[in-house]
């Protein structure tokens, strides 16, 4: 007679798996890069107040790879690729967006803690598959996520569809401290932060 974990060891076998591609692992290395940039947020203090960060108001026009920029109530890093804020044809929509098509890499954290956060993104054109995450604030761990399939029929800025929102309520206690975004190129016209 066998032990049960003689038993359990003895159904694995050798079958081919189904898997997806695994996206790098979220941000604790971005933070070590940067570690000053912790100086700008206030991790134990709620937001005193809803505030909504528009990129149509961003001063500069390009972050370069491995640094980063503190912009309003964000303190936005970037790995191995930069971003830059781009803008649709008639001009209607301006958003930070990525480079590279699947190699992005961005961390971007708020100055304050969260209750809520709602996260305006274009994801007709990714092309590749992109992740968004919640950051929990004091310990920068995802609370939640959502992920973007490449599309096969890729979208323009100016089409309706091309336009989501990403909305998140966090529970009392566990508020939020950033976004981390990885893969697909992503565009975020704007993040609403609520207490």
């Amino acid at each position: 007679m066998m032990s049960p974990g003689t038993a359990h060891a003895s159904l694995k076998v050798g079958f081919p798996s189904v898997s997806c591609r695994t996206l790098p692992k979220p941000c604790p290395r971005l933070l070590a890069d940067h570690p000053e940039m912790l100086d700008h947020i206030e991790p134990r203090r709620l937001g005193p107040h809803a505030v909504t960060v528009d990129f149509a108001r961003a001063a500069f026009h390009n972050i370069p790879a491995g640094s980063a920029e503190t912009f309003e109530e964000l303190v936005i890093f970037t790995g191995k690729t930069g971003l830059v804020i781009s803008s649709t044809a008639d001009g209607r929509h301006q958003f930070l967006t990525g480079i590279k098509g699947r190699e992005n890499d961005c961390l971007i954290l708020f100055r304050h803690a969260y209750g809520k956060v709602s996260v305006r993104l274009g994801v007709g054109s990714l092309g590749a598959d992109a992740h968004v995450g919640f950051l929990t604030h004091g310990t920068f761990k995802e609370a939640w996520h959502a992920t973007y399939g490449k599309q096969l029929e890729m979208r323009m800025p100016d089409d309706k569809g091309f336009w989501t929102d990403l909305p998140y309520e966090a529970t009392q206690l566990n508020e939020l401290q950033g976004i981390v975004w990885r893969g697909g190129t992503l565009c975020i016209e704007r993040i609403t932060l609520e207490p």
